[in-house]
C-alpha cells in the first residue's frame, strides 16, 4: 500500500513538472503586449473648441467609441455638420438644411504587439450630400515622445518623389471613403544602389517607447482638415486640425495558464 501511495506521489509530482515545463514554454513563445490608448477628452475639446470659433454648435463634434458609427473597429470622431445645398434638385431641396455626417478614424488602437508600428492608417468616411473632406498632408504632422514635430508623407505607389515636393490633398467626396497610410518624412530615405526612396524606420517604434518613462510614452497625428460646400455656393468652409494623440501602455505580464500565474506568485 505503502509502495502504491509512494508510485502515485512520484507520478503526480513528474506530471506536475510536465505541464509547469510546457506552461513556460508557451508562454516564453507568447508576444509581450502594450495598449495604444487614444487621447479621446483633448481630442473632441479641441474640436469642439475650433468649431465654436467658427461660429458651429460644439456638439457638431462627438467621439465615438468602439461599434458605433460607420468605423466601429476603435475610436473614432464624429462631425455632423449643416449641409446647406444637396445635390438633390431645387424642388427636392428641404426648406432646413439638412446635416450629413463625417466620420474619422487613425489605428492602430487598442492592444497591439511589442513591434514598431511601420504606419498611421487614417479612415475618412463622408456620409454627406454636399460636403467635401479635404486631407491636406503637407499641413498635417507627427509629433513622437518630445513633441518635435515632422512632416506627414503618404504612402503612394513607387514612391520615387523628392520629399522636398508638395504632396497632394487627398479628396472625399460625399459618399465616399478613404483608407491611406501615412508616415513622417524622418523615416524615409534612399537606396543605396538604386536610389529610390523607401521607408527605412518606422513611425512608432514601440518596443523603445514602451521602456520609457510615462510622459514621453506619446505620439500623435495631427491632420488638417477642410469641410467645403461641394458646389461651392450656399456655404462656408470649416478648417479644422484634428490632433489624435496617443499614449502607449504596457500591459502587465501574464502566465500562460492561470495555476501557473497564482503559483508564481507564491
Amino acid at each position: 500500500m505503502e509502495i502504491d501511495i509512494l508510485i502515485l506521489a512520484v507520478y503526480f509530482i513528474c506530471m506536475f513538472i510536465v505541464i509547469y515545463q510546457m506552461a513556460l514554454s508557451i508562454e516564453a513563445e507568447l508576444e509581450d503586449q502594450v495598449v495604444l490608448v487614444p487621447d479621446v477628452v483633448s481630442l473632441e475639446s479641441s474640436v469642439r473648441s475650433q468649431l465654436v470659433r467658427q461660429g458651429f454648435a460644439e456638439t457638431a463634434a462627438t467621439v465615438l467609441q468602439p461599434k458605433e458609427g460607420a468605423l466601429p473597429k476603435a475610436v473614432s470622431l464624429s462631425l455632423v455638420v449643416p449641409e446647406p445645398r444637396s445635390l438633390a434638385p431645387a424642388e427636392d431641396q428641404p426648406d432646413e438644411p439638412d446635416e450629413g455626417q463625417i466620420t474619422v478614424q487613425v489605428l492602430p488602437q487598442g492592444p497591439h504587439p511589442l513591434q514598431p508600428v511601420n504606419g498611421l492608417t487614417v479612415q475618412v468616411v463622408n456620409q454627406s450630400r454636399a460636403v467635401q473632406v479635404i486631407v491636406d498632408w503637407d499641413r498635417s504632422s507627427v509629433s513622437r515622445m518630445t513633441n518635435e514635430i515632422r512632416r506627414v508623407i503618404r504612402h503612394t505607389p513607387g514612391m520615387r518623389l523628392d520629399l522636398a515636393m508638395p504632396q497632394a490633398s487627398s479628396v472625399v467626396n460625399p459618399n465616399q471613403y478613404l483608407s491611406t497610410v501615412v508616415a513622417s518624412e524622418d523615416c524615409f530615405g534612399r537606396s543605396a544602389d538604386n536610389q529610390v526612396l523607401q521607408q527605412t524606420a518606422p513611425v512608432v517604434d514601440i518596443p523603445k517607447m514602451a521602456n520609457l518613462k510615462g510622459p514621453l510614452r506619446n505620439y500623435s497625428l495631427d491632420l488638417v482638415v477642410q469641410l467645403a460646400p461641394f458646389s461651392g455656393r450656399g456655404g462656408r468652409p470649416i478648417m479644422l486640425l484634428l490632433p489624435f494623440r496617443f499614449v502607449i501602455e504596457p500591459l502587465p505580464a501574464k502566465a500562460a495558464i492561470p495555476l501557473v500565474n497564482w503559483i508564481l506568485k507564491r
